[in-house]
């Protein structure tokens, strides 16, 4: 008989992370211009025109040092998202949802899975949202999940791919043209940052809202119960013994 996880409030770990998907969205931002001066730097060079070395150095410096900062707000925001992912999953357990087919860890875990990456953690996600739906219990099976997942699905598969593709460009750039080829998918993955940070804030604050209305009608469904019980028990003490 499989334990039932304990009920645990997200709405510090969905600031954290909200805060976390702001500063990443301002690092895109930052990036795209940086970026864009990079690719007028180079495209002036592949036209033969006049650039001085404090110009290059510079733009590299820039680049690589944005590049560094990128790295470690994606790492710790990607951590907190899949964390939110795997305690949200935990609660749907703790407030009823029975015949999830996604566990908590498997939740997580489809996002690292060659293949079927690209849509099992969409169809986990999806679950998620429908047995936290706060208008479903038992029949969570019929609950809508919000429309903005088809928004974010797209835009995640789109950046994680222009990511890997910028990661092994920039690789195996070794002329102009390449090193000007990789600048332009670096900046393309730049933009979809922007989209993809103002649609998972607004994802996870579905997810949190939901799940902590829900626990809220549950407590109240609980307390009426225990309401209810109370006054059956004082109505029994009062009755007269024959």
């Amino acid at each position: 008989m499989s334990v039932v996880p304990t009920y645990r409030d997200l709405t510090k770990l969905t600031s954290v992370l909200k805060v976390s998907l702001g500063v990443y969205m301002a690092l895109a931002a930052l990036a795209i211009w940086s970026g864009w001066i990079e690719l007028e730097l180079l495209q002036r060079l592949a036209d033969g025109a006049d650039y001085t070395q404090a110009e290059a150095e510079s733009s590299d410096s820039r680049q690589r040092i944005l590049g560094i900062v990128q790295f470690a707000v994606y790492l710790f925001t990607g951590i907190m998202f899949l964390r939110m992912l795997y305690l949200s999953s935990a609660n749907a357990r703790s407030l009823g949802a029975q015949g999830m087919e996604f566990t908590p860890k498997w939740t997580v875990a489809w996002f690292f899975v060659p293949i079927a990456s690209l849509w099992k953690p969409l169809k986990a996600v999806k679950e998620l949202f429908m047995t936290l739906h706060p208008q479903h219990g038992e029949d969570w099976r019929a609950a809508s999940p919000p429309k903005i997942l088809m928004i974010w699905w797209p835009l995640w598969l789109m950046a994680n791919i222009a990511d890997q593709a910028a990661f092994r460009l920039s690789l195996r750039a070794d002329t102009l043209e390449e090193i000007l080829r990789s600048s332009w998918v670096t900046f393309t993955s730049d933009c979809l940052d922007l989209p993809l940070g103002l649609v998972a804030i607004a994802m996870v604050s579905t997810l949190q809202q939901w799940q902590s209305e829900k626990q809220q009608l549950l407590a109240a469904v609980e307390r009426e119960r225990s309401d209810a019980g109370d006054e059956s028990d004082a109505s029994d003490d009062h009755q007269p013994s024959i």
